[in-house]
């Protein structure tokens, strides 16, 4: 192995990253990030100045009726750039073998479109589940479901 290999846990409120090793059969936190806005709702992301009235888009000119991104949905896409970035510095800044990734898959889509061509490269395996609050062997287990302890070593 010619260097450090990372596992990912994440979905849009929480991610945990870990080193691996011994071939993924042990894990050592090495940070973990919060968006304390990813499981919030629309209406408390984002609310109206008392009284203010938004009139339908066919009554006003100029206002167009393209839907646009909620709010809960720019929070998840602003913590993916975040988990992205964290993980490009890490790559610029040490050698990464690989990078294994379980994620919500919704937020896994979301991952993968905030990474550059360099990091998505370094993607081993990726598992579409929401297991952020279980524990390492369960990780372990799914990490190795997937193939891990086979294929990458």
């Amino acid at each position: 192995m010619l260097g450090k290999s990372y596992l990912v846990v994440a979905n849009q409120a929480e991610a945990k990253i870990f080193l691996e090793k011994d071939g993924a059969s042990q894990l050592e936190p090495v940070t973990t990030l919060s968006n304390d806005d990813g499981r919030a709702t629309d209406a408390s992301l984002v609310t109206d100045r008392p009284g203010a009235i938004s009139s339908p888009s066919g009554a006003v000119q100029g206002v167009d009726t393209m839907s646009r991104k909620d709010a809960s949905e720019t929070e998840a896409e602003r913590f993916a750039s975040t988990i992205a970035d964290w993980l490009d510095n890490k790559r610029c800044g040490e050698k990464i073998y690989h990078i294994d990734i379980i994620a919500e898959s919704g937020f896994l889509g979301k991952l993968r479109n905030n990474m550059n061509k360099q990091l998505t490269k370094l993607i081993g395996y990726t598992i579409n589940k929401d297991v952020v609050n279980a524990d390492t062997s369960r990780w372990l287990a799914d990490l190795k479901s997937a193939g891990r302890g086979t294929a990458i070593q």
